[in-house]
């Protein structure tokens, strides 16, 4: 597909020019999309403050100032940056649509046990799928990951998502909306649900009857023809994500230090956070085939197809 045709399929906001990186000697540029979100996109900045990058040759500079998946690929179409990382139900639609990505590392593990993103509702008496009927919900977008999981979890115990109203917020909005009145509940990654909690909100978990127990929230990407043109880049570039994952793991206080340095987020905000997650260290087909299956059931794509399908070859 040709990257004009690709673009114009890719709904969201147009694309944003990003500073070209001057070259150091013996080593490849690498252009990264990375929203300083919290921690779910932070890969790409323990890879940098720790060397990951630089020991294998690349020389990464960083935009943070692209601030959602839509308006990263199409940035990243437009050929101004040449890895990013989004929501994988993003990508997932992205895939069905025909638009070349394919993901290259991945980014945070939501599950039951150690959760990345939860509920957080006005009234304490809604806590199953039944009590969520005909209520108003907030997502950053219906055509992600906290939508569909928070559907599948409104169906699985219970009640009818069909009869959940859904609103289109910016995620720093949506705890004033929430104290407002203005929706019944959010669904949401930290610190969000964070700063919706200490607001006066009630928080709900998806830990029963989940979409799955384990998926992965986000992951790394690029376009098809980079990878082709850029093979041994594209394998550095993950292969420092994965050692920049395990780290994180490792390293949960120096860590959130560096997501301060570069997020501007205090470090008390950080590390009060309810939603800390768990960085995933390989990209682990199980954890996405059930985001596929789910987007196809709730009507985010036209089919279901291979988890495979969508990792790039390394």
């Amino acid at each position: 597909m040709n990257r004009r045709r690709a673009l114009s399929l890719y709904v969201g906001a147009g694309a944003a020019a990003v500073a070209r990186p001057v070259l150091a000697q013996n080593s490849t540029a690498v252009r990264i999309g990375c929203p300083a979100s919290g921690e779910a996109t932070a890969g790409s900045f323990y890879a940098q403050d720790q060397g990951f990058f630089a020991k294998r040759g690349l020389t990464a500079s960083i935009s943070t100032g692209i601030s959602n998946a839509a308006a990263l690929g199409s940035a990243m179409l437009a050929g101004d940056i040449d890895i990013a990382i989004a929501d994988v139900v993003v990508l997932v639609i992205a895939h069905d649509k025909g638009i070349p990505f394919v993901l290259l590392a991945p980014g945070e593990l939501h599950s039951s046990t150690v959760p990345t993103f939860a509920i957080a509702v006005r009234d304490p008496a809604m806590r199953l799928g039944k009590d969520f009927n005909g209520k108003t919900m907030a997502t950053g977008t219906t055509k992600g990951i906290g939508y569909l999981a928070t559907s599948a979890w409104i169906d699985n115990n219970g009640g009818d998502s069909k009869s959940v109203q859904w609103r289109e917020i910016p995620l720093p909005v949506e705890p004033l909306a929430l104290q407002r009145g203005q929706i019944d509940g959010i669904c949401a990654p930290d610190p969000f649900i964070s700063d919706a909690v200490a607001g006066g909100a009630y928080l709900v978990l998806l830990d029963k009857k989940p979409i799955a127990p384990t998926v992965l929230q986000g992951a790394w990407f690029s376009t098809r023809d980079w990878v082709a043109e850029n093979r041994g880049a594209a394998k550095a570039f993950a292969e420092s994500i994965r050692e920049a994952n395990r780290w994180a793991n490792e390293n949960p206080q120096p860590a959130a230090e560096i997501l301060s340095k570069y997020t501007k987020m205090s470090l008390p905000l950080i590390q009060g956070m309810k939603m800390k997650g768990q960085y995933q260290e390989r990209l682990d087909l199980p954890t996405i085939q059930p985001l596929i299956d789910g987007s196809s059931k709730y009507g985010l794509i036209s089919k279901s197809f291979p988890a495979r399908d969508m990792v790039a070859n390394l």
